[in-house]
């Protein structure tokens, strides 16, 4: 009998102990997973909505963006959240403004071309690094 006693305090401690590790450390090992997976997903989407206007360089016009820089801020402001990187801000910020520049100031056809492969350059690479910040974690 002495046995059994001794057996079910020992299991009834094990239990225990089990429920406090659930509670201090699996739970929080949950919840950080948990809020990785959303992160991503958010980013997922929201870079995804970015990527769009900066390789179709906004003349997709899915995003309204009607050659409006302000518009384009606006639709990039949502990744600023999500994002990590600021020097990867820095350049969309600085493309927003060639963009800007290629549809909206007075110049020569071939420097439009020049300006536009730029573009095109930047933007890809652009997504490159959205891509690398959807995947951090």
């Amino acid at each position: 009998m002495e046995n059994w006693i001794s057996l079910f305090t020992a299991a009834s401690l094990g239990a225990i102990i089990i429920k406090i590790l659930d509670i201090v450390w699996y739970r929080k090992v949950v919840e950080k997973q948990e809020y990785n997976k959303w992160l991503r997903e958010q980013r997922l989407k929201v870079f995804s909505e970015l990527s769009e206007a900066l390789v179709s360089i906004g003349l997709s016009n899915k995003q309204k963006l009607d050659n409006n820089p302000f518009e384009f801020y606006a639709l990039a402001s949502k990744s600023y959240l999500l994002m990590e990187d600021d020097a990867l801000q820095n350049r969309i910020n600085s493309f927003i403004v060639y963009w800007d520049e290629l549809l909206n100031e007075d110049i020569l056809e071939e420097e439009k071309q020049k300006r536009y492969y730029k573009l095109t350059k930047e933007s890809i690479q652009i997504v490159r690094d959205l891509r690398q910040e959807i995947i951090k974690k």
